[in-house]
């Protein structure tokens, strides 16, 4: 079981690391991540926003996966 936990682990570091380049990517040139068409009232938000939201999520999955945003362990 903990070597299942540190495979997991480790592909959620390398997951959250390339979200987190290609996020950074996606801030300096937006035009990598198009906005696409709004389906309804709502627009969607700017590839900007996108890509920003994607960098903070991708930060939490890498922490995650290291063990560093996991809450201590319970007696």
């Amino acid at each position: 079981m903990n070597a299942l936990r540190r495979i997991v682990g480790v592909l959620m570091v390398l997951g959250g690391i390339a979200g987190v380049v290609a996020c950074a990517w996606a801030l300096v040139d937006p035009s990598i991540m198009p906005a696409p068409t709004p389906l309804g009232a709502f627009d969607a938000p700017s590839p900007r926003w996108r890509a920003a939201l994607g960098l903070v999520v991708s930060l939490g999955v890498a922490l995650f996966g290291s063990g560093r945003l996991r809450h201590r362990e319970l007696p």
